[in-house]
């Protein structure tokens, strides 16, 4: 199958949007719009996500590290552009709150989940990052933003 066919036939699957934060005030902070995600198991409780290998933001994952995963409303596609746009600006005149990790999350998401990173596995030009879920610290009402077809839909 060709790149172009597979690409194609991907977009078909709608997706939820999800923002990964990591890193702290002395540090800095870090985030990417994802799209990859999915629960590996309930007990332990896992998640995964995939990001491309050419991600600079890939490098601040280390082992243990903790991360917040947004899984973003409908009202939050401005903030997903944001967040897959130039690294750079992600962070500028962007509302957020600190967890108690002191890893910023998004107040107006879904859900907020704090979670460690387990590993990082190899698999073509993406990585694979497993994490354990350690808790919700955040929760909101509301419709998930959707991605099918190379656009948002309602």
């Amino acid at each position: 199958m060709k790149k172009k066919d597979f690409l194609e036939s991907l977009s078909r699957f709608a997706t939820g949007i999800t923002i990964i934060t990591l890193g702290n005030i002395s540090k800095g902070f870090y985030g990417c719009t994802v799209n990859s995600f999915t629960s590996v198991s309930l007990v332990p409780s896992k998640i995964l996500f995939c990001i491309d290998n050419k991600n600079s933001f890939l490098n601040k994952f280390k082992k243990n590290t903790y991360l917040n995963i947004s899984i973003l409303s409908d009202k939050q596609k401005k903030l997903s552009n944001k967040f897959s746009s130039n690294p750079k600006i992600r962070w500028k005149s962007t509302s957020y709150i600190l967890s108690n990790k002191e890893i910023p999350y998004f107040k107006e998401s879904l859900v907020t989940l704090e979670c460690i990173l387990e590993k990082k596995i190899n698999s073509g030009d993406h990585k694979i990052i497993i994490c354990n879920f350690k808790k919700v610290i955040n929760k909101n009402k509301g419709n998930p933003l959707i991605y099918f077809d190379r656009s948002y839909i309602s």
